[in-house]
């Protein structure tokens, strides 16, 4: 018992710290981001162009984008292909320690890191036929060695602004794009990146420009983001705080609320069942998740938030990961809204309370001061008459 009270009270700890921490810093931290995003793409005009009127054309329906077919039993190259390069562009390869001018029109083995050096660069990776990554201004990305014959690609964000182009139809987890707080998965189209490490951390602005993606990360996923869907990921450096912000469209993110304990009807036994809350992330909602390493047990305590347009608390679930026992439930904002009624009422009247023992203590001294002042005139006028006799 001792174990689970300690456990409870780090859960209360994780909830105290969070709900303190998510007043703060959201709105600077959102304009910082748009700002550091708007002069990424001050560098990159053309692409932001293009990639407009192709996000527009899908959108609208008209027919005039072409898909590129793609052989799924070989969708991709052997080796990356430095298809572009305007400005400054370099290549860390496998094992080496130095950076090399990279060359347009070569070839590079898989777990190269690339990166463009200058504002006015600009670089293009081409992994297959209509497979691209372009980067703009002074951005990088790293890709993972692969087995031989193996058709999956990955690439890890490393800094800038990075657009990556796929053709329609390439299949379920052909191609991956992954960053310390969240994977990328199931693209199909083109998708934009601006990423950036900060003091503490991460940030992100993710934007699907055409097509579909899927998101996951810890206590979290989304199933689907589609054309002009953008959100932004900032995590820490410790991975204890995860934060998801909407920037454009309507995105459902599907959060981890922990097991639940569930008797079977017949049976009469419980079983451990996981619980999730969808919350539509639109335009300056968020989402907030904080994680604490417990006093007692390896296993994480959790609090998910979410938060809507006012940056108001709207759902609150505090849990521990694995156990079905240590689980708060969800709190909607009716419950939130209550328990802070509850929590007023029972402030006013402990302020009430205390002002009226006051007011008694008041009234005790001016009694015992009146009765002090009739028991000198009393000694007074005694003295007075022993002066006369």
């Amino acid at each position: 018992m001792n174990k689970l009270a300690k456990t409870f009270a780090c859960v209360t700890a994780v909830v105290a710290a969070s709900v303190a921490w998510a007043q703060f810093e959201d709105d600077e931290d959102f304009e910082e981001s748009v700002d550091a995003s708007e002069l990424a793409d001050e560098g990159d005009d053309a692409d932001e162009e293009a990639a407009d009127k192709a996000e527009a054309a899908e959108a609208e329906g008209d027919g005039k984008s072409k898909p590129v077919k793609v052989s799924l039993d070989k969708p991709f190259h052997l080796m990356p292909l430095c298809r572009m390069l305007e400005g400054e562009g370099e290549v860390l390869r496998p094992g080496a320690t130095a950076w090399q001018p990279i060359e347009e029109g070569r070839f590079y083995p898989l777990g190269c890191a690339y990166r463009t050096v200058g504002p006015a660069s600009k670089m293009v990776i081409q992994f297959g036929q209509g497979s691209e990554v372009t980067l703009s201004g002074a951005s990088s990305f790293v890709t993972f060695p692969q087995a031989l014959g193996e058709r999956k690609r990955m690439i890890a964000l490393d800094s800038g602004l990075i657009t990556v182009k796929l053709p329609r139809g390439l299949g379920a987890g052909m191609f991956t794009v992954t960053a310390p707080g969240f994977t990328v998965e199931n693209l199909d189209g083109d998708s934009r990146y601006s990423y950036r490490k900060t003091g503490d951390g991460d940030d992100a602005v993710v934007r699907c420009v055409t097509g579909a993606m899927q998101i996951t990360g810890r206590h979290f996923s989304i199933a689907k983001m589609t054309a002009a869907n953008e959100i932004r990921i900032r995590t820490s450096q410790d991975n204890l705080f995860t934060g998801l912000f909407g920037n454009s469209g309507d995105v459902v993110v599907k959060l981890d609320q922990g097991l639940v304990a569930v008797q079977d009807f017949e049976t009469k036994e419980f079983t451990d069942e996981p619980r999730y809350l969808d919350w539509h992330l639109s335009p300056k909602t968020a989402v907030r998740i904080h994680r604490a390493v417990p006093e007692v047990g390896e296993r994480m305590s959790v609090a998910v938030m979410t938060f809507d347009t006012k940056g108001e608390l709207q759902n609150r679930c505090s849990f521990s990961e694995g156990r079905s026992e240590i689980n708060s439930g969800e709190e909607g904002a009716g419950v939130l809204a209550q328990r802070d009624a509850d929590a007023a009422k029972k402030a006013a009247e402990t302020a009430e309370l205390i002002s009226i023992e006051e007011g008694d203590e008041e009234d005790e001294e001016e009694d015992s001061e009146e009765d002090a002042g009739s028991d000198d005139e009393g000694s007074s006028g005694d003295d007075e008459d022993e002066e006369l006799f």
